[in-house]
């Protein structure tokens, strides 16, 4: 009796905690990318512009889904990784991977239920293992790889190792103290616990998994006909 009073209690204390962000919009945990695109223009010969249009292929390192998705397309695999082949890219990961902001989403993500168990049956959808088996058939995935081999990559990884800017990721947190501070205040403040205990205790929209589940369904129905 008194362990199940102390659950109950427990259960209380969390959803307490948790109320102030069960109002929030559901999407409101998407990320802003604004620190990226003020890292990404710290480059050399890198825009605005030019952060936007590979930002699309960016929100897989900050949505399960999104990342679930783009393992599964082979297309949408090989793009992202001619993206990730570029120092400005990297140096945008790099820094962002240390900031508080990216934290959060991540620390969202993870305690997410409903997105983690959408990416999850999103990844074993058997149309992507087709596409994948399709892929070497595909000669605009050829072209893809072959833009590793572009000299120009070479020249600009070239001068980002030479660039010192591009290790302060690992070279601030040696030799700036002031770079602690945020990042404690980050680990010791409610507001960072709020959203994921929110989640935690609410119930994830059932509807939209059984309606991505029968996706899956579907596309393994037709894909069985197809053999038939």
């Amino acid at each position: 009796m008194r362990f199940t009073k102390t659950i109950a209690g427990a259960m209380t204390a969390v959803a307490m905690l948790a109320a102030p962000a069960l109002a929030v919009e559901k999407d409101a945990g998407e990320h802003k990318f604004e620190k990226a695109v003020a890292y990404y223009t710290e480059c050399q010969n890198a825009s605005a512009a030019e952060f936007n249009s590979i930002k699309p292929y960016l929100k897989a390192f900050t949505d399960a889904e999104v990342m679930a998705e783009t393992m599964n397309d082979p297309a949408r695999f090989f793009k992202l990784m001619e993206v990730v082949n570029d120092p400005r890219t990297v140096h945008v990961m790099a820094n962002c991977a240390t900031e508080p902001v990216m934290w959060n989403t991540w620390l969202n993500g993870m305690t997410n239920y409903e997105k983690m168990a959408a990416a999850g049956i999103k990844a074993m959808n058997p149309a992507g293992m087709v596409k994948w088996m399709m892929a070497p058939l595909n000669m605009d995935l050829w072209k893809s790889a072959a833009s590793h081999l572009d000299v120009n990559r070479y020249v600009r990884w070239g001068k980002a190792f030479l660039n010192p800017k591009f290790y302060r990721p690992a070279t601030d947190m040696l030799t700036d103290y002031k770079w602690y501070a945020p990042r404690l205040a980050w680990f010791v403040q409610a507001e960072t616990y709020t959203r994921p205990l929110a989640n935690l205790v609410t119930m994830p929209d059932f509807g939209r998994l059984g309606s991505e589940l029968g996706k899956v369904v579907d596309d393994t129905a037709k894909l069985a006909s197809i053999a038939n």
